[in-house]
């Protein structure tokens, strides 16, 4: 029987993979994070659907009307966005508080601190797929088709999640040492939603000559990567994942370099 000490040297890529055999422990503890949100609620979990497709709905009509789009084009593209957005968003800023908030199992359990990143990712997880349900339920009120081209979607979400699950191992052991950082990156955050092509399209920018908007906004990429596939029903141009793809070696790479210098001191900080 493998045991673990949680105040051990830093982890090694093997650690990582141990985690990820104790799939149990996490996506339960990450299931029962969900649940305690809507604890004494009647609806439960529900709320999650019902709060998005209000917001989209409301937003959508008022929006699509202000940029003069086709609703039947638009409000499946602004879904789609919002609901990447949120994922993007929560790995970076809710993420800041994994190990903090697992503080009494980091202190009392053997397990390896690297089952609360996991842990952390499956609220995010969940969320995205209720916001799916309320993407295809636009899809299919304005008869939109999907083809099997949005399949292209499937390896594009395992990229889309490797890159979140670096930002949430950045924030997460920064996040430990500096408790202002959430505020930060909540912050930050909020200003890069407006420059980011989640509520406007791509061709409006173009249009203004503000095209350099998106094309030099990494954060426009991550969206794509899932938005274009999911939406066209083909793979996302080559630029887009190009671009994903050299994000995703950046920040695993930044990933490595914080988990060596910091994961000894978690213990010892919190």
């Amino acid at each position: 029987m493998i045991t673990y000490n949680s105040t051990s040297a830093r982890p090694s890529l093997t650690e990582f993979v141990n985690a990820a055999k104790l799939w149990r422990v996490w996506v339960h503890m990450g299931l029962q994070d969900v649940k305690s949100r809507f604890r004494s609620s009647v609806l439960g979990p529900a709320w999650i659907l019902i709060n998005l497709g209000a917001v989209i709905a409301a937003i959508g009509v008022i929006y699509g009307r202000l940029f003069h789009q086709p609703m039947n084009e638009f409000l499946p593209f602004l879904t789609l966005g919002l609901v990447i957005w949120t994922f993007i968003s929560s790995s970076l800023v809710d993420g800041c508080s994994a190990f903090v908030v697992a503080e009494g199992y980091i202190k009392q359990f053997p397990f390896p601190k690297i089952i609360y990143l996991y842990r952390a990712i499956v609220p995010f997880t969940v969320v995205f797929f209720v916001g799916l349900l309320v993407f295809f339920a636009a899809m299919a009120l304005y008869q939109r088709h999907i083809g099997w081209g949005a399949l292209w979607a499937l390896p594009c979400f395992l990229l889309f999640l490797t890159i979140n699950f670096f930002h949430l191992v950045i924030v997460a052991h920064i996040g430990v040492r500096f408790r202002d950082l959430p505020h930060l990156l909540g912050s930050l955050i909020q200003i890069a939603f407006y420059l980011t092509p989640v509520i406007f399209t791509v061709t409006m920018l173009k249009d203004r000559g503000l095209a350099f908007v998106y094309m030099f906004n990494p954060l426009y990429y991550l969206i794509e990567i899932l938005r274009y596939p999911l939406l066209n029903s083909e793979a996302p141009p080559a630029e887009v994942v190009y671009v994903a793809l050299g994000y995703c070696v950046v920040a695993g790479l930044v990933a490595t370099y914080v988990v060596r210098k910091l994961s000894q001191r978690i213990v010892y900080v919190l």
